[in-house]
């Protein structure tokens, strides 16, 4: 490790190229925002040596309707780990309501770019909104709970998902530990079969933070009984990128 000042014209590329180290070594280390600009006279941390080009894995999701275009499909999946296909609904019985147009396409795509597709199950409505009065419904039925769960494993096997996401969004505040246990149970019926359950959360700043967004999600609990999460960022403001065939 050693200490580099910035000097007139440097960027991160530039330093990286000097010193033969990684980019994202320069950016990590000195937690850089993007777009990554440097201040004449800044002292950053670079790894040198031994570790110099220790790089990290990166694990990336995307998230895609059925009826993404397949041409911006196949230019995404070499970027990414797994590919979200939303998404399955529910009735308040816990009858699984699979996507309007056909995501076969999809999963084959996936798995052909090495990608792993991901059933996303969420919480809509007749009006196409996300419905807390069905989260509670499915949260506390118990019945009804084990109906959905047996379709959501029959479907995983035999459309070839590799795992699960749950996203729910606008829990209310009583339903927030039923919710947990959700997952949890929804994870118990998956692991023995190795496909992997995800829950996606809002992005809280304290365990207190008023709002529907965030009060039925505890952190603690949905971190015990998910396999990993998904922090829903864009909440915080996003860039949309529009992408199209020339």
């Amino acid at each position: 490790m050693e200490i580099y000042t910035v000097t007139p014209g440097d960027t991160v590329d530039s330093i990286a190229l000097s010193f033969g180290i990684p980019v994202d070594s320069i950016i990590y280390n000195n937690q850089i925002p993007y777009p990554y600009r440097l201040a004449i006279g800044q002292a950053l941390l670079l790894s040198t040596g031994a570790n110099a080009m220790e790089r990290q894995t990166v694990y990336v999701n995307g998230y895609a309707y059925p009826f993404i275009s397949p041409y911006v499909l196949e230019e995404s999946l070499p970027y990414l780990s797994d590919l979200s296909i939303f998404s399955y609904g529910f009735t308040t019985e816990g009858n699984l309501i699979p996507p309007l147009l056909d995501d076969g396409w999809m999963i084959e795509l996936a798995e052909n770019f090495s990608a792993r597709p991901i059933l996303t199950l969420t919480p809509f409505g007749p009006d196409g909104r996300f419905n807390n009065n069905l989260i509670a419904a499915i949260v506390n039925n118990p019945a009804a709970q084990e109906n959905l769960i047996d379709q959501l494993v029959f479907t995983v096997q035999a459309k070839g998902f590799r795992g699960v996401d749950i996203d729910f969004e606008f829990i209310l505040p009583e339903d927030k530990i039923p919710f947990a246990e959700f997952v949890t149970n929804v994870r118990n019926a998956m692991s023995p079969f190795g496909y992997p359950v995800s829950v996606a959360l809002a992005p809280k700043t304290s365990d207190s933070q008023t709002g529907l967004l965030y009060e039925g999600k505890d952190y603690g609990l949905l971190g015990q009984a998910a396999d990993n999460v998904l922090l829903m960022t864009y909440e915080w403001g996003y860039t949309f990128v529009r992408l199209s065939r020339i």
